[in-house]
């Protein structure tokens, strides 16, 4: 569903959320028009389902899910996007000795967390996935998964997609992974602790009477606040502030 709607500081704004990656995609943008604003929604979640068909550990034809059942047997080709995540998720695992594991998947399914696309191995880590350039192999059977880390990807790949078209302002929101972009310039974003009370509005975050309006801000919750952040393992929500017409 979108649902438009008109500010007189921010030209027209529109607002849809859709379920991509197993979660909630919620995405509010603001342009200078009206075929503006909803062009650029549309844009956005095309960004968001191309991530989806490469990293979603719960669609049966996803890239994610022929590379588990496959790169056991035989080396994978991969996209640029796949390779990117991969290859950034076996960095943290290796700078966290293992606390991060792309391989979780396989006990997700044993949890019934993820469905059962894949065989796997008990006592698959990291280090059995070889990763050169566009093609990756698995030593033994296992189940990668990017639940992690996928969401944020996407968000991040939207949020690009959105600036490009021209947007003033977005929200983009997948299942608490939040990244507010503010004004057209292109600036690196910045991590926001949200330990008190906060509220989010489309030009601005006000963070314990501080205000910021400037540039890019990914959002990551990190404990309950009196604003009602909800955590279920290591997913956040936040109940957003009324400026972007909810």
């Amino acid at each position: 569903m979108t649902a438009p709607c008109h500010a007189v500081d921010a030209g027209f704004r529109a607002r849809r959320a859709e379920v991509w990656l197993g979660t909630l995609v919620d995405i509010t943008t603001s342009a200078r028009t009206e075929r503006a604003a909803l062009d650029n929604l549309r844009t956005a979640f095309a960004t968001i389902a191309v991530v989806h068909r490469s990293l979603s550990g719960h669609s049966r034809s996803s890239e994610l899910t022929r590379v588990n059942r496959n790169a056991a047997r035989a080396t994978q080709s991969i996209s640029s996007d796949f390779r990117d995540v991969l290859e950034c998720a076996l960095e943290l695992a290796a700078q966290s000795n293992g606390a991060f594991d792309p391989t979780i998947g396989g006990d997700l399914v044993a949890l019934g967390l993820l469905p059962i696309l894949a065989q796997h191995e008990r006592g698959a880590t990291w280090r059995d996935v070889d990763l050169d350039g566009n093609a990756v192999r698995f030593r033994r059977p296992l189940i990668l998964d990017f639940d992690g880390i996928a969401k944020g990807y996407a968000v991040d790949r939207a949020i690009t997609a959105l600036r490009s078209g021209g947007a003033t302002q977005s929200m983009v929101n997948a299942g608490g992974d939040l990244t507010l972009q503010a004004g057209g310039a292109v600036h690196a974003a910045e991590a926001v602790s949200v330990t008190g009370r906060a509220s989010l509005r489309a030009d601005s975050l006000a963070i314990d009477g501080g205000w910021t309006s400037q540039g890019d801000l990914a959002v990551r919750a990190t404990q309950p606040t009196p604003l009602r952040i909800r955590s279920a393992k290591t997913r956040h929500l936040l109940k957003w502030h009324r400026h972007f017409c909810l």
